[in-house]
């Protein structure tokens, strides 16, 4: 059974330009795209509102900060991936490249503890079909220093 929903009087924006328009849902894919508002009952009026594809974060180390909230305190993976994907995709976000670091400027850190965790709980929770956004990782390599360890115990 099929299931439609109609989206109307939006600022529909596309590659190429911006519009008033109405969109399509078909089973919750774009069916259909056209110029100017709808008069069918079943459409909701959006007032205007702007209706655009999914945004791209290329960068962002926000699961490492879900893992780890403050010094100290780990997280568990799970729960870290589905905070940040809630995250992501309330600010339009469809697609994320989550930064993981395979290194640690910070001698006393646990990167590289957690990193096989994150790895594993962004690929289950995938598989679960429980995360809204496409996660895809961004594998970052920050060495150490040879004095990092003396320069950051005099800070």
């Amino acid at each position: 059974m099929s299931s439609e929903q109609i989206l109307s009087n939006a600022r529909v924006v596309t590659a190429e330009r911006e519009f008033l328009g109405t969109l399509l849902l078909r089973d919750g894919l774009i069916a259909a795209v056209d110029e100017g508002a709808s008069r069918l009952p079943q459409a909701q009026d959006l007032g205007g509102d702007y209706l655009l594809p999914g945004l791209v974060e290329l960068h962002t180390d926000n699961l490492e900060k879900h893992m780890s909230p403050r010094p100290g305190v780990d997280w568990p993976s799970a729960s870290a991936v589905l905070t940040h994907d809630a995250q992501i995709v309330a600010a339009g976000i469809t697609t994320v490249f989550d930064a993981l670091s395979i290194g640690d400027i910070n001698p006393r850190g646990r990167r590289m503890q957690q990193l096989p965790a994150m790895i594993e709980a962004i690929a289950a929770s995938e598989a679960a079909g429980q995360t809204r956004a496409e996660h895809r990782l961004h594998l970052r390599c920050e060495l150490c220093h040879p004095d990092a360890l003396t320069i950051y115990r005099d800070l």
